[in-house]
């Protein structure tokens, strides 16, 4: 979601953003792999799965609101997002699956 809303703020169409997002989200899988972060497949689509329909509730309250509110959407959802990638990143390598 926070990447729809970056998109989108900086003036991106919506098309332009969904395609930097969905370079961005597979992109974090290659890295991921890259490190020897080795998920099941099922865990690597849904990422992808969720990670596109983030996209979408993102540009809907983007559209739906004004530009404030999408700040205010931005950094919350760029908060949250860093926090969960973080932490799953931390539990993979304390927990060892690699």
């Amino acid at each position: 979601m926070a990447l729809a809303f970056a998109c989108l703020l900086v003036g991106n169409g919506l098309w332009a953003s969904f395609l930097i997002t969905a370079g961005l989200l597979i992109g974090w899988e290659v890295f991921e792999w890259i490190i020897d972060i080795i998920e099941p497949s099922l865990n690597v689509t849904i990422d992808l799965v969720l990670g596109a329909l983030g996209f979408i509730l993102g540009s809907a309250v983007f559209y739906a609101f004004e530009t404030g509110l999408s700040v205010i959407g931005l950094g919350a959802s760029s908060i949250t997002a860093l926090v969960l990638s973080v932490w799953g990143f931390i539990d993979f390598r304390v927990k060892g699956y690699h």
